[in-house]
């Protein structure tokens, strides 16, 4: 029983380990370290309960190096599968299936894949609107990404809705985020130009000039 213990013990804290060694691998830029330590704790998660999300965390974390790396076809099963995993351990419906469902939707819309990035951003905001509130900062950076998309689709009168309503929830915080409230300000006044509304984007465009010059 003792040696049971010991061996589960020890594969526990290789995993650990091994995440650890691939995050300082990553941000010393050295990539192929950085994999084979990111397989060698794919390798530890497989031997772990169905139960346990360490796999689904090992993948997410493996298809974003490939990201990062422009390997997007490596990457894309890697997330589908970590989210598959985390539906199965958590929940359809849990928090952190939506935050992965947002991830997910980054990823699309980064490739262009619109058709694949808009349901998953939906599903997000789904999701977390209910379990974490909608002027929550997660939530307001999931809203922003889609309005993002719908904006670089043309599709300003879906965007304008989702822009209106994170500025107002973003101008409520006690401290909003500047760079955030700066973005949002810019790609809001993006909208109303594509929409003939040129004398509200300039008004946006105002507050977002003052915000650059004091930062």
């Amino acid at each position: 029983m003792t040696l049971v213990v010991c061996v589960l013990g020890c594969q526990t804290q290789s995993w650990e380990q091994y995440m650890e060694a691939a995050a300082f691998a990553y941000q010393d830029q050295d990539f192929e370290a950085a994999e084979q330590w990111f397989v060698a704790a794919e390798q530890v998660a497989l031997e772990f309960e169905p139960s346990d999300p360490r796999l689904a965390i090992t993948l997410g974390n493996l298809a974003d190096f490939y990201h990062a790396q422009a390997r997007d076809a490596e990457a894309e099963p890697l997330y589908q599968e970590a989210l598959a995993r985390l539906e199965r351990i958590d929940g359809p419906e849990s928090p952190r299936v939506g935050r992965f469902a947002a991830d997910l939707a980054v990823f699309y819309a980064v490739l262009d894949q619109s058709e694949e990035a808009e349901p998953l951003f939906q599903r997000a905001l789904g999701i977390l609107d209910w379990e974490v509130g909608p002027g929550h900062p997660d939530v307001l950076v999931i809203r922003t990404a889609l309005a993002g998309l719908y904006l670089r689709e043309g599709r300003h009168r879906d965007a304008e809705p989702l822009y209106r309503e994170v500025l107002a929830l973003t101008l409520d915080r006690a401290e909003p985020d500047q760079d955030q409230l700066l973005t949002i300000l810019q790609e809001y006044a993006a909208v109303f130009r594509g929409m003939n509304r040129p004398d509200d984007a300039l008004a946006l465009e105002g507050r977002a000039r003052a915000i650059r010059d004091a930062l």
